[in-house]
Formats: structure tokens, sequence, C-alpha cells
């Protein structure tokens, strides 16, 4: 009985993590712009900021996203030791000073997905894909002013979710040589 509660529980989780990789998630940010107030017949212009909430979404990643994405990931060091000695608040500001950019790219780069890389031209009919650098920085830009740790965590996880690496993983198991074409070995028996 207990073991059909826990393989329900299993069945439900991989329910709602399959909607939730179907569907995406969407977040807010606020952002500000300006508004261009003219005065004097339009001879003086004033800049007047207001906030607004820009809307992104985040999709299942594509396999080069996960790879741009791994790309990021590779680069973080965390030294946990250090996080756990009487220096530990020095360590965490020198982690989030040196990787928050790092973390608002990596949010960046999951909110872009595939298109960061727009199509071009090439000679003869070929379609070259070249990566939106200029989108990935503004977005990155504004991620870093805008998105707080409690958020950034919540993204994380959900980024990492998204990802679905437990059907990468399994698609490469299911893709290893080894399992259908493992040759039979014959010993020698001295003969």
């Amino acid at each position: 009985m207990a073991e059909e509660t826990e393989k329900t529980k299993l069945e439900q989780e991989r329910d709602e993590l399959d909607k939730l990789i179907g569907k995406g998630v969407t977040f807010e940010v606020e952002d500000v712009r300006f508004r261009i107030e003219k005065r004097f017949f339009g001879l003086l212009k004033k800049r007047i900021p207001e906030t607004y909430k820009r809307k992104f979404s985040i999709q299942e990643p594509t396999l080069g996203t996960l790879d741009r994405l791994s790309r990021e990931w590779v680069e973080f060091e965390f030294d946990n030791e250090r996080l756990k000695s009487a220096e530990g608040m020095k360590a965490a500001r020198t982690m989030a000073a040196k990787h928050a950019m790092r973390c608002a790219k990596v949010v960046a780069l999951a909110v872009l997905g595939s298109d960061l890389l727009i199509a071009k031209p090439g000679k003869h009919g070929v379609v070259r894909y070249v990566e939106d650098t200029k989108a990935l920085k503004e977005l990155t830009n504004l991620f870093a002013r805008t998105i707080k740790p409690s958020l950034l965590h919540r993204l994380v996880v959900l980024i990492g979710a998204m990802c679905n690496l437990g059907d990468f993983c399994n698609s490469i198991r299911l893709m290893q040589t080894e399992r259908t074409t493992t040759p039979i070995r014959i010993e020698d028996n001295g003969v």
C-alpha cells in the first residue's frame, strides 16, 4: 500500500514537471523608461522617469541553449568550506561581486533561449546563425539591475527544472553504443 502511494506521488510529480515544462514560466521585473515632456512650444524638453513592468517567459531550452547555460555554470566557483568558516560573510560578498553578472547572464540565456540566434544569409543560399550579443547584453544588464536574490533563487530552481536534465541524461543513456553493440567476448580457454 505504501509502495502504491509512493508510486502515485512520483507520477504526480512527473505530471507536474511535464506541465511546467510544456507551459513554461513567466516572471516580471520593473524597469525604468523616460517620458519626454515638451515645454515652451517644444523648445525645452524634460525627461520624466517612469517605472513599468516587463514580463519574461522561460521555456524548455533547446540543446544549443543547454550548451550555453552549461558553459556559464561551469565557470561558477563555490567554496562551501570557506562559507562555513569565520570569514563566511566575506566569502559570500566576494562571490556576489564575482558571480552576480554571470547569474544575470544565466537568466538572460534561459529567457532568450533559441531566440538568441539570428539567421543570416551566407554564401550560396546557406543560412548562418549568429548570436545576438546585443540582446543578451541588454537583458543581462536589466536582470543585474532588477533581480533580487530571492527571485534569483526561485528562477534558478525553475531553470533547473525546465532544463529537463533527467530526460537529457536518459536520452544519452539510450544512445550509448555499448548497450546495443557490445561484442560478445570469447574467452581463451588455452586451446
